[in-house]
Order: structure tokens, then C-alpha cells, then sequence
């Protein structure tokens, strides 16, 4: 039931970040949700949780937006590594954690963008990039970033959220 919830979560959000989000952007900047979704799962289960969250919602959002496959997974993947890192040592009820987690996350993908993109010898400069696009994404996720760390939290409270898979010998 977990895995078809979190699967649910991922497709639902790919469809309202591409249907909806586009109609709120302002100044060319939308949230980043999935991004504020895989910092919310790896910050409340682990490393492991946020990597393979971060992979599938990348690689859906891969498939769905026509980039280079794996790109966006690979990036998505290690920021949910990087966040679920810090999993026990800090509070996960305290909201300002993910807001930061968040941002961070936002301005590494970004960066991680960046290093791409200078491969592939596009010619877009730093000091652009980080000023119109990544600045103003990461600080449009932060806005929304508390309410679905809350929805989350909650989501992870569940019964069947926590349920371990129990195997007995015949």
C-alpha cells in the first residue's frame, strides 16, 4: 500500500506540475514540487526511501518531459540521498528544516544543471542561471515547501505508511 501511495503521489504531481504550475509562474518561476516532495520523504524516512523517490519521480519526469533519460533522476537521486542523510540527526517536526532542505536541494539541482549544460557546450553563463532561474525557483519552493512537508508528515503517520513486511517460514 505504501509503494501505491507514493507511486499516486508521483504521478499526481507530475500532472499538476504540468498542467497547473505553468498558469502560476511568476517572472518564469514555478515550485518545485517534486522537489519538496522527495526532501519531505527523505528527511521523514531515510536515504534509501529518498533516493529511490528521487529516481522514480525523476525518471517520470524524465519520460513525461522529454529530456535526456536520466538526467533529472540521477539529479533528483542524489538530493534525496543527501537529505534522507540527515534523517535521525535532526527533528523532523520542526518546518524549518525542510524550507532550508528544500532551498539547498532547489540551488544543487540547479548547479548539478549547470555542469550539464556546460558539457553540452550550450553557452548559458553562471551568474544568469543563478540570478533568473535558480534563485527565483528555490525561493518559490520554500514558499510552499512547509504545507506539503505538513501533508507528508501526516501521510507518514499512517498505519499502513509504517507497516513492515513480515515473511514467515512454512
Amino acid at each position: 500500500m505504501k509503494v501505491l501511495t507514493i507511486t499516486a503521489i508521483l504521478l499526481f504531481n507530475i500532472i499538476v506540475q504540468s498542467s497547473l504550475f505553468p498558469f502560476i509562474r511568476i517572472k518564469g518561476a514555478t515550485p518545485d514540487t517534486l522537489m519538496m516532495i522527495v526532501v519531505s520523504f527523505a528527511l521523514q524516512t531515510g536515504s534509501i526511501s529518498g533516493a529511490m523517490i528521487g529516481f522514480i519521480g525523476g525518471l517520470i519526469q524524465d519520460i513525461i518531459y522529454g529530456d535526456p533519460l536520466g538526467v533529472y533522476a540521477v539529479i533528483y537521486m542524489l538530493i534525496g540521498f543527501a537529505a534522507g542523510y540527515v534523517h535521525d540527526k535532526i527533528f523532523v517536526d520542526n518546518i524549518f528544516f525542510p524550507s532550508v532542505f528544500a532551498f539547498l536541494g532547489c540551488v544543487l539541482k540547479g548547479l548539478m544543471l549547470m555542469v550539464y549544460m556546460f558539457f553540452l557546450r550550450s553557452g548559458v553563463t553562471l551568474g544568469y542561471s543563478l540570478k533568473n532561474l535558480v534563485l527565483p525557483e528555490a525561493i518559490y519552493t520554500v514558499i510552499f515547501a512547509p504545507l506539503i512537508y505538513y501533508w507528508i508528515f501526516l501521510l507518514n503517520k499512517k498505519q499502513y505508511m509504517n507497516r513492515k513486511w513480515h515473511f514467515r517460514r512454512d
